[in-house]
């Protein structure tokens, strides 16, 4: 074994809608059209979605609530086209079809088997967390490099010296206390993502012209922008991160946003 490959560490960002849905194996069915009990079984367990099972083990149709976490009301429906998504469609596309469909649930299929099911709630689990955790990370590192190369340090400083914002003044703040200890490093060193967008905004006529195009994101890097946002969302796990359309929304603008920022600095 080539001892030197322990050494190294490449990380891949890919995730599939079949890890996270449930598979045909795991989840829970009904073997009849049978309205009354399906009602009795989805109330008790909260489903909004019931696959019946046929005597052969198939699953061809479902049960659905008309109106989400209402179970008075039940649709009998077939698994078609229309509610089924490929079982490895990537996390991104995933995303960007509950917000362009707006729809709640997909049936996981591989041509013609029926392997599983994803809802928009299976995505509020751990390793979307830290799925979205690694891509704003990877933005805000890509601003910042980028800034670094090609923005003279002390025009940062200096413009965060006049600014008058406590945001700027404390990252100036800790950049010289930092210095005075002794430490190498520099003000990149010492921002966050508010900082990148506010340099970013700043100094963006000093970039090379092919990259003025990042005046569209800059807002975004805001406290209140919607970067920060999801960035707040990821690091507090045990509070729901996709709980309505507009949440999956925002996700999808941000995996738009991350892919084209990466092309524009490939």
């Amino acid at each position: 074994m080539d001892v030197r490959k322990l050494f190294e560490y490449n990380p891949t960002i890919d995730l599939t809608a079949a890890q996270l849905g449930i598979n045909k194996w795991q989840w829970e069915t009904i073997s009849s059209e049978n309205e009354v009990e399906a009602k009795s079984i989805m109330k008790q367990k909260k489903y909004d979605v019931l696959p019946i099972r046929n005597p052969d083990g198939c699953v061809t149709k479902y049960f659905s609530t008309k109106e989400w976490n209402n179970y008075e009301n039940l649709n009998l429906n077939e698994i078609d086209l229309t509610n089924s998504v490929y079982y490895r469609l990537s996390f991104n596309d995933l995303i960007r079809k509950f917000n362009i469909e707006q729809k709640r649930y997909y049936f996981l299929t591989n041509y013609d088997q029926i392997l599983g099911l994803v809802s928009y709630i299976n995505l509020n689990c751990l390793v979307v967390y830290n799925f979205l955790y690694q891509v704003i990370a990877d933005l805000e590192q890509t601003i910042a490099f980028l800034l670094k190369g090609h923005l003279d340090q002390n025009d940062i400083l200096e413009a965060f010296k006049r600014s008058g914002d406590k945001h700027q003044l404390d990252i100036l703040a800790n950049f010289e206390k930092s210095i005075s200890d002794g430490n190498d490093n520099t003000i990149f060193d010492h921002m966050y993502l508010q900082t990148i967008g506010i340099t970013l905004g700043k100094f963006l006529y000093k970039l090379p012209s092919k990259y003025h195009i990042l005046s569209k994101y800059v807002n975004k890097f805001s406290s209140n922008g919607l970067y920060n946002e999801l960035r707040r969302n990821v690091m507090h796990p045990v509070r729901p991160i996709l709980n309505d359309f507009n949440t999956i929304s925002k996700i999808d603008t941000l995996f738009t946003d991350f892919q084209a920022i990466k092309e524009l600095l490939s």
